[in-house]
C-alpha cells in the first residue's frame, strides 16, 4: 500500500511539474512571437509609409529587414554555443531584455542611422530566443516527440508574424506606423517580466546537461557532412517564404495588381496562416509516415516550385491567381521545423543547440542575402519606376527577375533535398 501510494505521489509531482515545464515553455514562445512579428512586421507591412516618410531608396529600406538578417543569422553560431553553455531559459530571458529595448526605440527613431541601430538592436535580441526554445523543448521531451512539440509551440511563436500583416496594417492606417511599434515595445516588455516570474517559480526548468566546450561542439558540428544538404534545400525554401511574406510580398501585390494596402496585407495574412497551419502539422504529418524526414523535405521543394509558377500570372494583373500561389508558398514551409529536428538527429545529442544554431544561421543569412538582392533589383529598374505622394510604384518586370532568380535556387535546394540522410526520426549521430 505504501509504495502504490508513493508511486502515485510520485506520479502526480512529474505531472505538475510537466505541467509547469509547458507553462514555461508558452511564456517562451510568447517572447518568441514578438521576435517574429518584428521580422514580418518590418519591412514588408510598411515599405511604402518607410520609404515616402524617410526618403528612402528600395535597397535602403530592404536593408532594415537585412540588417535585422544578418545579425540575426551571425549570431547563431554565438547563441547555440550560450544557449549549450549557460541554458535556454537565462539567454532568452537576456535575448528578450535586449529585444525590448530595441523594439520600444526604433518606432521612437528620428533619423534613419536611429532606425538602423534599433534594428541591429533587435536582431541582436531576437537571434538568442528561437534556440532557447528549441533546447528548452529538446530538454525537457523525447526525440520521439520532439517534432511534434516543436511545431506545437511554434504556433505561438508564428501567430506573431500573423499580428505583423493585416492586424499591424489596420492599426498603421488608423495611427501611423510609429504608435503601433511603441505599443508592441511595451507587449514585449511584459512578456519578458512574466517569462522571467513564471521560469524563477519553475526550478525544474534550468536542470539539463550543459555543455562546457563551446568550441569542440563547433568544430564536431561542422565537420559533420550529414548536416548540410538539409541546411542548404531548407535555407532556400525558407529565404524565398520569407521574402514574400516579409519583404516585398505586399508591395509586389500593390505595384503589379493595385491592390489597396489592406487588400495586399490580408493576402499577406493568408500566407502566413498557410506557413502557420504547415509548420504546425508537419510534425504530426511526419510522425504518422514513420518520422521520414527527407520525403516532408523534397515535398516542400516541390510545393514550393508550383507555388512560384501560379505567380506569374499574379505579374500581369491577375490577382485571382494569388491565392493558390500564396497558399502553397505557405505550405512550402513546413519544411523548417523538420529539418530542425533532423539537424539535431544527425549530431551528438549533446551539442543539440549549437547544431541547431549553425542550420538557423545559415538559413537566415540566406533570407538577409536574398532581401539585400532584391532590394538592388527593384532600384535597377528605378528609371522604369511611378512616383507618387504616397509610394514608389515598380513595374512587373522587376519583381520578374527576383522570382526567376528564386526559382533557380528553389530548383537547386530540391536536388539537394533529395540527398538527405534519412534518420525516421532517431538521433544516429553514436551509429553513423
Amino acid at each position: 500500500m505504501r509504495v502504490t501510494i508513493s508511486t502515485a505521489v510520485g506520479m502526480m509531482s512529474k505531472l505538475k511539474t510537466k505541467r509547469k515545464l509547458l507553462l514555461v515553455i508558452a511564456f517562451m514562445n510568447a517572447v518568441y512571437a514578438f521576435s517574429y512579428f518584428q521580422r514580418v512586421a518590418v519591412p514588408g507591412t510598411i515599405f511604402d509609409e518607410l520609404q515616402i516618410d524617410m526618403s528612402l531608396s528600395s535597397s535602403a529600406v530592404t536593408m532594415l529587414g537585412s540588417i535585422f538578417l544578418y545579425v540575426y543569422g551571425g549570431m547563431q553560431i554565438f547563441s547555440g554555443t550560450l544557449v549549450d553553455r549557460f541554458g535556454p531559459v537565462r539567454i532568452l530571458l537576456a535575448g528578450g531584455i535586449v529585444l525590448s529595448a530595441g523594439s520600444l526605440l526604433f518606432p521612437l527613431s528620428g533619423s534613419v542611422a536611429t532606425l538602423y541601430v534599433s534594428r541591429f538592436v533587435i536582431g541582436l535580441g531576437a537571434s538568442l530566443i528561437y534556440l532557447s526554445l528549441v533546447k528548452q523543448i529538446d530538454s525537457h521531451f523525447s526525440d520521439k516527440h520532439f517534432s511534434i512539440m516543436l511545431s506545437t509551440t511554434l504556433f505561438i511563436g508564428y501567430s506573431g508574424g500573423l499580428l505583423g500583416t493585416r492586424p499591424f496594417e489596420a492599426a498603421v492606417r488608423a495611427f501611423g506606423w510609429r504608435m503601433p511599434l511603441l505599443a508592441v515595445g511595451i507587449a514585449c516588455t511584459l512578456a519578458v517580466i512574466l517569462c522571467a516570474f513564471i521560469s524563477g517559480r519553475t526550478p525544474a526548468c534550468n536542470h539539463q546537461p550543459l555543455c562546457t566546450q563551446a568550441f569542440r561542439a563547433l568544430k564536431r558540428v561542422l565537420k559533420n557532412n550529414d548536416s548540410y544538404t538539409g541546411t542548404y534545400a531548407v535555407s532556400m525554401f525558407f529565404a524565398i517564404y520569407m521574402l514574400m511574406a516579409s519583404v516585398i510580398g505586399k508591395k509586389m501585390l500593390q505595384d503589379c495588381c493595385s491592390l489597396s494596402s489592406s487588400m495586399a496585407a490580408s493576402y499577406i495574412f493568408l500566407l502566413m496562416l498557410s506557413s502557420i497551419t504547415a509548420a504546425s502539422l508537419s510534425g504530426l504529418v511526419s510522425h504518422l509516415i514513420g518520422n521520414r524526414r527527407r520525403l516532408i523535405m523534397v515535398s516542400s521543394g516541390i510545393i514550393l516550385l508550383v507555388s512560384l509558377c501560379l505567380a506569374v500570372p499574379v505579374l500581369m494583373g491577375k490577382a485571382a491567381w494569388v491565392i493558390p500561389s500564396f497558399v502553397l508558398l505557405g505550405a512550402s514551409s513546413m519544411a523548417s521545423p523538420i529539418c530542425c529536428a533532423h539537424i539535431k538527429e544527425v549530431n551528438d545529442p549533446v551539442y543539440a543547440g549549437t547544431s541547431v544554431s549553425i542550420y538557423n544561421g545559415m538559413v537566415y543569412l540566406s533570407i538577409a542575402g536574398l532581401c539585400n538582392g532584391s532590394g538592388m533589383v527593384l532600384d535597377r529598374f528605378g528609371a522604369a519606376a511611378k512616383t507618387t505622394a504616397f509610394a514608389v510604384k515598380y513595374p512587373p518586370e522587376a519583381y520578374g527577375a527576383i522570382l526567376a532568380g528564386c526559382f533557380i535556387l528553389a530548383l537547386s535546394a530540391l536536388v539537394s533535398a533529395c540527398f538527405i540522410r534519412e534518420t525516421y526520426g532517431r538521433n544516429i549521430w553514436y551509429v553513423s
